[in-house]
């Protein structure tokens, strides 16, 4: 099997580097720095355990570059590049390329369908957490579990030759029958971390330790629970203790949005937080809290641009 990352940043590079030992591995990135720097020297990897190790697999910032058309993309780019970047890639893919998501915030899967591959796409989430440092180097930040599912209906074949390829990559992954609860479930854990972590200039640890961080985390992901009932989606009890245990176990990562702010770039909270809100609008539930954290994010990502814009 041959397998794409379509979005070879933190996260996809991660996951590139194990996934290269079970299969041949292709990075893509727009980032060309990141792209030379792996060129160049390789992916620099700072483990867990504070060793290094470096992956030398092949990494590109166009489509047309790719040697093969993968069998397996692992889309891990921001959900608001979704469409573009699948549309993309497109062209280089064959008729039963296989699409996987594993990215944060609401619609992706319907994105990669309305791209024209119904019945080819995958839907996961992963606990993987990773920090990108600098070009051609990213630090792991947190191990979990991958889950991995059908868009909807029972655990298939496919599914089961996804989870054992990431076996052999020794990552840790399971099959589920639950994708539309695993993505709820994934984004509430975004809900109570990334802003937080984003406004606060903070790793994800400090949302466990820290209370007044806590209780904000708390009342936002109590929030996007009333939301995600009120669609359907019925995730149980003791998530806000899950987000806790989270944060705890990606204490030194520091969180997509954080990295995201820190460089400047735009971030998800429109799918993520921005998604809770607007749900809750449809339904006719009040979420003060993700409206705020939304606004928040908004109003600092407004404000590089300024500064980007004068610079």
């Amino acid at each position: 099997m041959r397998i794409l990352i379509l979005g070879a940043g933190a996260l996809g590079s991660l996951l590139g580097a194990r996934l290269a030992g079970a299969a041949e591995t292709d990075l893509l990135s727009r980032n060309q720095a990141h792209v030379l720097a792996i060129r160049e020297r390789g992916l620099i990897l700072e483990e867990l355990d504070g060793t290094e190790s470096r992956f030398h697999l092949p990494a590109y910032s166009r489509p047309e570059e790719l040697p093969a058309p993968p069998d397996l993309v692992l889309t891990t780019v921001k959900a608001y590049d979704t469409a573009q970047a699948v549309e993309s890639i497109l062209p280089v893919c064959h008729s039963e390329t296989l699409f996987l998501s594993l990215q944060n915030g609401l619609n992706n899967l319907e994105q990669i369908i309305d791209a024209g591959l119904q019945g080819r796409v995958l839907a996961g989430t992963t606990a993987q957490g990773a920090t990108f440092l600098e070009p051609g180097r990213i630090r792991h930040g947190g191990r979990g579990p991958t889950s991995i599912g059908e868009p909807e209906g029972p655990i298939t074949s496919r599914v089961r030759e996804v989870v054992t390829l990431f076996h052999e990559a020794g990552l840790e992954a399971n099959c589920s029958d639950q994708a539309r609860q695993l993505i709820w479930r994934k984004l509430i854990i975004n809900v109570g971390i990334n802003p937080v972590t984003a406004i606060c200039r903070i790793p994800n640890g400090r949302i466990a330790e820290d209370p007044e961080a806590s209780g904000l985390s708390a009342a936002a992901v109590q929030e996007a629970l009333a939301v995600a009932r009120s669609c359907g989606i019925d995730l149980g009890e003791g998530l806000v203790d899950t987000v806790f245990e989270v944060a705890r176990s990606t204490a030194r990562n520091i969180s997509s949005m954080h990295q995201d702010i820190r460089a400047g770039k735009r971030t998800e909270i429109q799918s993520i937080n921005g998604a809770v809100a607007r749900l809750g609008r449809e339904h006719g539930l009040a979420a003060p809290v993700n409206e705020t954290l939304t606004r928040l994010v908004k109003i600092i990502e407004h404000r590089h641009q300024q500064e980007a814009s004068h610079g």
